[in-house]
């Protein structure tokens, strides 16, 4: 089997540190648990696909309770993947990669993985058991067995599906705290839910509120900085143009760990607001235009 190396330099030294603690990465007391998010493909970084899969892990993340602190996306090459695991492993709480998984040459997630820990990618007997029941095939040397050359330390995450309540039949590969996930968003997505439990927080729930304002955002800056200054450190207070809304002029949204603090801060804009400017958001502007159209036509006016 090919050894995936030695890391070198920073990156062998960042490796280094994460293994010396045990579990996730450190976090300080009483904040929120840390991701990073890797994803890897020539094609993202070319225009040829479009990454919509750090959307969705960053709002199913947020909905357990981790913060996305950073997100990168690195070519398909070992070196570079291998660097970015290592320092984003050293970082944050969970890294999630996506995409390089797979029998072809530019599948190189698992070395690259490998080689930010300094280990080798050896055969699991278990994704071997995996690849003879899916695809029928036993030579090592076969494209498909590529599945199974995985870092020596990892740990097989087998998930439930939500509807059936069944396990999956093929887990997902960890090693320390990254965890590597498909690049094909369907199956990303069905792994990332049905392995929610090891992701989530029970010491953190954030908060949010969306205020929608039907005025230019220069108009409201001064009571914006006001309440920055006033709730900065509790309240992430965020404001958002959008010139082709017919309703708002620009989203505001309020985020928080603490639901007092988040309280506050609405009322304090609420009430710095100039009046009339928060309106609320229309959805389905279609329902009660009939509803007005049938009253009138009824009515006989």
């Amino acid at each position: 089997l090919r050894a995936a190396g030695r890391v070198r330099g920073p990156l062998r030294a960042a490796a280094c540190r994460l293994m010396a603690a045990s579990g996730p990465a450190a976090v300080t007391q009483g904040s929120a648990s840390t991701a990073g998010i890797i994803i890897i493909g020539d094609e993202i970084l070319k225009g040829y696909t479009q990454d919509t899969n750090s959307s969705f892990m960053c709002r199913r993340l947020r909905a357990l309770g981790v913060s996305v602190a950073r997100i990168s996306v690195v070519p398909d090459d070992v070196e570079a993947i291998a660097s970015e695991v290592a320092a984003f492993a050293a970082r944050f709480t969970y890294v999630l990669t996506s995409g390089g998984i797979g029998p072809t040459h530019d599948d190189v997630t698992f070395e690259a993985v490998a080689k930010a820990f300094g280990e080798r990618v050896v055969l699991h007997p278990e994704l071997v058991a995996l690849v003879h029941k899916f695809f029928g095939k036993t030579e090592e040397q076969c494209p498909e067995m590529k599945l199974a050359r995985i870092p020596e330390s990892s740990r097989l995450n087998y998930g439930t599906d939500g509807h059936t309540g069944s396990a999956f039949k093929y887990p997902l590969v960890s090693v320390r705290n990254v965890y590597i996930f498909p690049g094909i968003p369907a199956l990303m997505e069905r792994a990332l839910d049905g392995l929610a439990h090891l992701f989530r927080s029970k010491q953190t729930h954030f908060h949010s509120r969306t205020v929608y304002v039907a005025s230019d955002e220069m108009l409201i800056t001064p009571v914006l900085d006001r309440a920055d200054a006033a709730f900065r450190g509790r309240v992430s207070l965020g404001s958002y143009p959008d010139w082709t809304s017919n309703y708002y002029r620009v989203k505001l949204t309020l985020d928080s760990e603490s639901e007092q603090d988040l309280e506050e801060a609405y009322g304090f804009l609420m009430r710095e607001l100039p009046a009339g400017v928060a309106v609320p958001l229309v959805t389905d502007c279609v329902s009660p235009a009939a509803v007005e159209v049938y009253g009138l036509a009824e009515s006989g006016t």
